[in-house]
Parts: C-alpha cells; sequence; structure tokens
C-alpha cells in the first residue's frame, strides 16, 4: 500500500505558504498541522488546509507522532532550535535557506542530520527551476568555454520590499538582502563551480546598530581561480534588479530576477530565451524529498551543502 507521508509545517509566512500549495498538490503528501506564533494565523492556516491542528510552539507540533517530516519555514535564528528538535522527536526535516543563523550552528545541525539518519533537505527554489536546468545543460555541454568571470548584482529601490515587512527581514541578526537573496546563488556557484577559496566583502551598514546592511561589495576567488563579483545595494532610485551572470569565453548567461534567461554568443548581443526553449527541471522539490523518503533516488541540497553556502554566507556578512 502505498504511503501517505504527514507533514507539520512551523512557521505560516509567505515562503511558508508557497510550500503549503505545493505540498497541497502532491499526492503522497498530507498536511497534518501547521505552526505559527501568530496564534490567529495558525487557526486561519490550518482551516484552509482541512481543519487540522494548529499550535503557537513548535515543540507542540512535534509531539504529534503520526508527523513524518516538518518543514521548517521560521526566521533564521529559529532553524537551529526548531531543526535539533525535529530530529530529537524522530522527524526528516525540510528546511529553508540559509541552513542557520552562524557557521555554529549550521555544523551542529550537520552533525545531527548525519547522526539521525533520517532524511534532510533544504528549500532552495531556484535549484527546480528551468533556469537551473538550462544553466547545467550548458555546462554539460561546455558552451561557456573557459570562464572569465562570475557576477552578481543585488539591487532594491526598496529594503524590506513591500511584501517583507516583518520584525526581522530588516534587523542585523538575522535580515538583510545578503542573508535573504545570496544563498541562492551562492548554491549555484558552489554546486556548478566548486568551492570558494576566498572572500574579500565590504558591507555598509545604517547607523542604527540593530539594522541590516545597505550595501556590499565582495569578490570571491574559488579554488578553480574563477573569480566571483558581488555588487548589492539599497535605497537607489531604479527599480529591483536581481542578475547572475556567468561570463564565458564562447558564451554567457545572465538568469534576471529569477527566471528570465538571456544568452550572449561571442561577438553578439544579448538574447532572451523564450520560456518554451529553456530546459525542463527534473521534478519539484516536493517529488524529490518524496522520492528520497521512498529511499529512492533524488536531487535534493543537504544540510552538506547548506553549511557549505553558510560559510561564504558569514564571511561576506563580517
Amino acid at each position: 500500500m502505498k504511503k501517505i507521508y504527514k507533514v507539520g509545517v512551523v512557521g505560516l509566512g509567505v515562503v511558508g505558504q508557497r510550500l503549503i500549495s505545493a505540498f497541497q498538490k502532491n499526492e503522497d503528501i498530507q498536511i497534518a498541522a501547521v505552526c505559527d506564533y501568530n496564534e490567529s494565523l495558525a487557526k486561519e492556516t490550518a482551516m484552509e488546509c482541512g481543519d487540522i491542528s494548529y499550535f503557537s510552539d513548535y515543540k507542540e507540533l512535534l509531539q504529534l507522532k503520526e508527523i513524518d517530516f516538518v518543514y521548517v519555514a521560521v526566521p533564521p535564528a529559529v532553524h537551529y532550535d526548531v531543526v535539533m528538535s525535529a530530529f530529537q522527536h524522530q522527524k526528516h526535516v525540510l528546511c529553508e535557506k540559509p541552513l542557520a543563523n552562524s557557521e555554529e550552528e549550521a555544523e551542529a545541525m550537520l552533525r545531527a542530520a548525519e547522526e539521525s539518519g533520517l532524511v534532510h533537505a533544504m528549500h532552495f527554489p531556484l535549484v527546480y527551476e528551468k533556469a537551473f536546468a538550462t544553466i547545467e545543460e550548458h555546462i554539460r555541454k561546455d558552451s561557456f568555454g573557459k570562464i572569465k568571470r562570475i557576477t552578481l548584482k543585488m539591487h532594491f529601490d526598496q529594503w524590506p520590499r513591500p511584501w517583507q515587512q516583518t520584525n526581522w527581514i530588516s534587523s542585523k541578526k538575522q535580515g538583510g538582502f545578503i542573508r535573504e537573496i545570496s544563498p541562492h546563488y551562492l548554491q549555484m556557484i558552489l554546486h556548478f563551480f566548486g568551492p570558494v577559496k576566498e572572500v574579500k566583502s565590504y558591507v555598509d551598514y545604517p547607523s542604527n546598530p540593530e539594522l541590516c546592511e545597505q550595501a556590499v561589495i565582495a569578490m570571491l576567488t574559488l579554488e578553480n581561480g574563477v573569480r566571483v563579483l558581488i555588487d548589492g545595494l539599497a535605497g537607489q532610485a531604479e527599480n529591483e534588479e536581481i542578475a547572475f551572470t556567468i561570463h564565458g569565453e564562447n558564451q554567457s548567461l545572465s538568469l534576471l530576477n529569477w527566471r528570465k534567461v538571456k544568452l550572449a554568443n561571442k561577438g553578439e548581443e544579448w538574447t532572451v530565451i523564450k520560456d518554451s526553449e529553456l530546459v525542463n527541471p527534473k521534478g519539484s522539490l516536493v517529488e524529490h524529498f518524496v522520492k528520497k523518503l521512498n529511499n529512492e533516488q533524488a536531487f535534493l541540497v543537504g544540510f552538506k551543502e547548506g553549511l557549505q553556502v553558510q560559510r561564504v554566507l558569514e564571511q561576506l556578512i563580517r
């Protein structure tokens, strides 16, 4: 008989709600309980999910024996406590990025994950998008030739953005666009091009010591010699733009604002690639997580890779 995996969702903000929708579309998963410190939001979400159990304390949710895995979508400073407790209760874990709020926490979480023998994965949505699959295909075909440089531009006319008005996203402790945005692209850099050898970072903070960064200029040197330039800025006049660009000797590729892909062959102008011409991904995060739960081969970003991202992230912030 086919097993239905029951999930407990901890954290019901914008991102948490997105994964709830993904869980609901998968016939192998049933949302069994939800949790948020905002009890009214937890109750409302529970009703929308079919009048399921709801909690304002994740420790109570973890007491439910029927829950197979926990999706952790709370702010970064709370990841460690929820994840470690989930492993102690023998629950598999799907965690938001970044993995933790420090390198030390991330190391402890990886140790606990490996010692538990439980499934552990992170939600890096770009990994399951057409852009990621397209970059992977171009690398496989050696379309870029020698990689000359990689650049990441993160410019925001407003930070936090209008839909991110929470009490932590603008804090120096756990917020800011370096923590929120760069992990997506650091994961791709590490996955496609290998480890980072050196980080030089210059961060501008406001006069209020409680608030997150306003700008960053950084250079990463990879072990293969390729250099990555990072240009982050908040509060400028122009509209938000996030651009991840691989500059190759024969071909360059740019991923704009998460999904728009442009290509340029040597000596030619940039050309936008139609969505229908992009490479289709090999399934969704939820599909691959279920495969892993079923002891099948799956494509997941585990805590080990999450720790590698965390180490670079902490060097950028420092």
